[in-house]
């Protein structure tokens, strides 16, 4: 037999509580001296004293709780039922909330140009040679969804391409076109055969472009990067114009590898 505050530290609630779920109906003691009024539970009592703790934090008042401790006395199916589903959806949201946290502090980095880089940015007026893709693309209406994107259709492709058994010409390439109020995003590898799965692309060869390597640690700088290359084409008199790309050098996924190396590439008019 268990006493009620060794009970209650077992079970997680006050003493307090478990004199009120006594009152209530919810969990009595397994016995109460008639003498001194101790309470005294038994170690299977935990089971329901979990059960009850469990749908409290689910939200439930104490009325409904009563209810479906009765519900589910035989086995605890509905309980365990609505804990994975709270479960499921407190995932969920820590997944959005991971989201929306990278945002704020990439739009940070962006407007604090607080992002570590190795060198300063240089720009250098290029041409971009033609590039033949198997690529996953996608429609993007929210810009602030693009990175999370990207990566899900960079894992598609990379595990086709090594289902496939395909060579890889080059580095990987994510690609953007403008398309209905929104871009039109692309990751891609460069693969001359088609990919079961995969879409096959061309990207043409462009006579010039203003270019800038990203070099540092993570992607939270890569925007504020972008905003500054494109600052620098205003700057020089000239007009973004066609699809801009992004070719990975190296990324911290790669064996060893700890950096993202990337050159941004804008093509001009």
């Amino acid at each position: 037999m268990l006493n009620i505050g060794e009970f209650a530290r077992l079970a997680g609630v006050s003493v307090r509580m478990l004199r009120h779920y006594d009152q209530l109906g919810l969990l009595r003691p397994h016995r109460v001296d008639p003498h001194t009024g101790y309470r005294s539970y038994t170690a299977a009592q935990l089971d329901r004293a979990n059960h009850l703790v469990a749908l409290k934090d689910l939200g439930f008042g104490l009325d409904r709780v009563a209810e479906l401790l009765e519900a589910d006395a035989s086995g605890g199916d509905r309980v365990v039922a609505l804990l994975r589903e709270r479960r499921d959806e407190l995932r969920a949201q820590i997944a959005v909330d991971r989201g929306r946290l990278a945002r704020v502090e990439a739009r940070l980095s962006t407007i604090t140009k607080e992002h570590e880089m190795t060198t300063t940015p240089t720009y250098t007026e290029t041409s971009l040679p033609a590039l033949r893709l198997v690529q996953s693309s996608a429609h993007v209406a929210d810009m602030g969804a693009i990175e999370a994107e990207m990566g899900l259709m960079f894992g598609r492709v990379n595990e086709a391409v090594a289902a496939a058994g395909a060579t890889r010409t080059g580095p990987g390439v994510a690609h953007y076109t403008e398309e209905d109020e929104g871009l039109r995003a692309a990751a891609a590898e460069q693969v001359d055969e088609p990919v079961a799965g995969l879409e096959s692309a061309d990207l043409p060869a462009v006579g010039r472009a203003l270019a800038t390597t990203y070099d540092a640690a993570d992607l939270s700088g890569i925007a504020g990067a972008w905003q500054s290359l494109v600052t620098e084409v205003e700057r020089r008199g000239l007009t973004p114009r066609g699809t801009c790309r992004e070719v990975y050098h190296a990324t911290p996924y790669e064996p060893g590898g700890t950096r993202w190396v990337v050159d941004l590439q804008q093509p001009v008019g």
